[in-house]
């Protein structure tokens, strides 16, 4: 009597790992971090190229979390993922519950490859989380974060004394001129920078006009709240409309970075501006 072929079943754990990566990306999140981790090795390293994928630190899942014992098992599969991959190359923070100082530590530590860091612009930025993180991020190019009024001097010197290599800055908030001063001299390999939302005096405008950043090559101050010397606001994101003399004068600053695409409200390149040039042509019309 001929004997009869055995079908082998291949263990759970040499399932293709893409693909296993793929299935988990579809589970609730709850079963993602208390489900699968606990099957074998392979499915736990699945989990984690689910949650942490593409060499990016993605820790804003954790403000999504309602359950402390989810944002606990998030932070240890966190460090799991740390230890087991070393090219990090982006981190995107948490709005909500930001790391404490050790976590933070133990994260700069491990990504010493990291090239861009960025804080949701809807948040204030914790400077002690971030500035004792940046002497390990001596490589970071890109760098985003909306800035509390007393922090913003500290963040900003602190990045320009460890991170030489600064092409991109978004910084966002209330700036002062300080502020201003110090990323004109402590990044003279700017090529883009973005302080769109935020609000400063008309000559900390001007001062970026000057032409020192040689490098650069693209600014964003939309819907920015202008400001004279007298607390006055010149320019409102509400109204886009400055004064004449002001207007003029950073105009003509302006025009002088030819090499600069500058994205404003004191013209057509602003989306507001247009729709409501065309409001205003519609009601003339009529």
């Amino acid at each position: 009597m001929a004997k009869k072929k055995t079908q082998l079943i291949p263990p759970w754990g040499d399932f293709n790992p893409y693909l296993l990566s793929h299935v988990f990306s579809f589970l609730p999140v709850h079963d993602q971090l208390f489900g699968p981790p606990c099957v074998c090795h392979a499915w736990l390293s699945a989990t984690l190229d689910t949650l942490f994928h593409n060499s990016v630190l993605d820790l804003t899942m954790i403000d999504r979390l309602k359950k402390k014992i989810q944002r606990l098992r998030f932070t240890y599969l966190l460090r799991l993922a740390i230890n087991e991959y070393h090219g990090w190359v982006s981190i995107y923070l948490p709005k909500k519950y930001m790391l404490g100082y050790f976590g933070m530590v133990y994260i700069a530590e491990k990504t010493p490859m990291m090239l861009s860091a960025f804080m949701p612009c809807d948040a204030g930025l914790n400077a002690l989380a971030v500035c004792i993180s940046l002497p390990y991020w001596k490589k970071l190019k890109v760098f985003r974060a909306r800035l509390k009024p007393s922090e913003g001097l500290l963040v900003i010197s602190q990045l320009a004394d460890y991170c030489k290599n600064i092409v991109e800055i978004g910084v966002h908030g209330k700036m002062t001129m300080d502020e201003v001063s110090c990323i004109i001299e402590g990044f003279p390999q700017l090529k883009i920078l973005d302080i769109s939302c935020s609000t400063l005096c008309h000559r900390a405008l001007i001062m970026i006009f000057d032409g020192k950043l040689k490098f650069l090559r693209e600014l964003n101050i939309l819907h920015c709240s202008i400001y004279n010397d007298d607390g006055k606001v010149i320019s409102h994101p509400t109204t886009h409309v400055v004064s004449m003399k002001y207007n003029k004068e950073m105009r003509e600053k302006a025009s002088l970075l030819k090499s600069v695409k500058v994205l404003h409200c004191l013209g057509t390149s602003c989306q507001h501006y247009r729709k409501k040039s065309l409001r205003n042509k519609n009601l003339l019309s009529h």
